[in-house]
């Protein structure tokens, strides 16, 4: 445990009741003394808003198993935590927050205020009555009760909370069509190639997935009946926007901090906000609503990965505790689970590389997760991708072992491995979790072909 500073008496007040303001929270009562106040919009806090499309399939049994604590847990430890209480305005100079009702000084201030769902404004009938956007465990909750009536849904939106929500809605025997104006679905996570195995997989479970489309209207008296699509009226009792998210920071703007080219705010490597140019000292920012340095092209990025928001809080509690320490550039590894197939991906992808000018060689393989003669195993799809000779991007589509072979990756990516390297990996093997050779040294070797051809 860190020595704890001199702190006691000191108030820190957290803006934002999601992974990173609890986890700061609640670290920071272990490890100082400070005085902690955290304000929170949301009607719930401390829960797994990735569980929540697993309770609408019903692979999870309730909304209440993804409440990791309840408000008593927090107030015993001593954390004045206000839940529906949203802070109107921050003002640095006299460092307070205002709610409506009355000011808190602050001594030091965190500022995790999330994201907010976007939603076509040139779309007609948004705002009828059975049209959802998923963020809060509140609209998971109002979800689940518009579809235990429903019989068709139209969900908009391709990204990873899309395809979940579609592979749950089918799960349910439910009409479901999943729109996405790209030709390809999951377009900010992998390349069309490896995306195309997760739309088979959905559309064999019976998902109507239609690409390269936006909704021309939402159609219905009070509550949605339909949706055009093209020329064509689809039947919906329900419809979910999953059209993305921007970075929740007016209250940031409004305080005088810089929003960077993202819409994140600018932060320094300690996760201190950028104030008229100057970096604030006694702030910190974490979380959905700031933009961090993407490792491989060094440019700055939005992360919506639960395992980055914890790090950040990690890094904001020792800068708060103990020896400052930096908040690295990030690879944002990612994975999903769309049915049964899972999905994940680490770096840059081909669109990415071509959209920053970067010359590339990708290798593909397609192998076994277990020996052939083993029950149980399945079809694993491997991309790599390389910036002179050197492992910049990955993306891993299979039934089993997409998450390990992530974070393998991800950590090959930041040790600057080469080709050769890979295509020479050395892997372990039993037949009930692998097949003899693992095809990541396939992929590799197709790459390292390509590159002695074109050398």
């Amino acid at each position: 445990m860190p020595e704890k500073k001199n702190d006691e008496n000191k108030k820190i007040v957290i803006i934002g009741g999601g992974a990173v303001g609890m986890a700061v929270a609640t670290s920071l009562t272990r490890h100082s003394d400070y005085s902690i106040s955290v304000f929170s919009a949301d009607v719930h806090t401390a829960y797994s808003q990735c569980g929540m499309p697993f309770v609408i399939s019903g692979e999870i049994d309730s909304f209440e198993t993804l409440l990791l604590r309840d408000n008593k847990f927090f107030k015993d430890m001593g954390i004045d935590l206000h839940l529906k209480t949203r802070i109107d305005s921050i003002n640095i100079l006299k460092r307070t927050v205002t709610t409506g009702k009355q000011d808190y000084h602050f001594d030091k201030l965190v500022i995790a205020t999330g994201s907010k769902p976007k939603i076509p404004t040139n779309v007609p009938g948004t705002s009828l009555g059975n049209v959802f956007t998923l963020r809060t465990l509140t609209d998971a909750m109002r979800i689940e009760e518009a579809l235990k009536n429903a019989s068709s849904v139209v969900i908009i939106g391709g990204g990873s909370i899309g395809a979940e929500l579609a592979a749950a809605t089918t799960r349910r025997n439910i009409n479901t069509i999943l729109l996405n104006r790209s030709s390809s679905i999951l377009s900010h996570n992998v390349d069309p190639d490896m995306a195309e195995a997760v739309q088979e997989h959905l559309e064999s479970l019976g998902v109507n997935v239609i690409t390269g489309y936006v909704p021309t209207s939402l159609n219905g008296e009070e509550k949605v009946s339909s949706v055009t699509i093209g020329s064509t009226d689809f039947p919906a009792d329900i419809v979910i926007f999953s059209t993305g998210v921007s970075p929740e920071n007016e209250l940031a703007l409004n305080a005088g901090i810089d929003i960077g080219t993202t819409g994140g705010i600018i932060v320094d490597e300690y996760l201190h906000p950028s104030v008229s140019g100057t970096f604030h000292p006694d702030i910190y920012c974490g979380g959905e609503c700031i933009e961090v340095p993407e490792l491989i092209t060094g440019k700055p990025m939005l992360s919506q990965v639960a395992s980055t928001a914890r790090r950040m809080a990690g890094t904001i509690t020792q800068n708060l505790t103990s020896k400052p320490v930096r908040f690295e550039p990030i690879l944002n590894p990612w994975v999903a689970v769309i049915g049964e197939v899972q999905v994940g991906t680490t770096g840059i992808t081909s669109k990415k590389a071509a959209e920053n000018d970067i010359k590339i060689v990708t290798g593909l393989a397609t192998g076994a997760t277990r020996a052939e003669y083993y029950p149980g195993g399945s079809k694993i799809f491997i991309k790599l991708i390389f910036r002179d000779e050197y492992l910049i991007g990955a993306q891993v589509v299979g039934g089993e072992g997409v998450k390990e072979r992530i974070d393998a990756l991800t950590l090959a990516i930041k040790k600057r491995t080469t080709v050769q390297e890979l295509a020479n990996i050395e892997t372990c093997y039993a037949p009930p979790v692998s097949a003899l050779q693992d095809p990541t040294g396939f992929a590799a070797k197709g790459a390292l072909k390509k590159m002695r051809k074109k050398a």
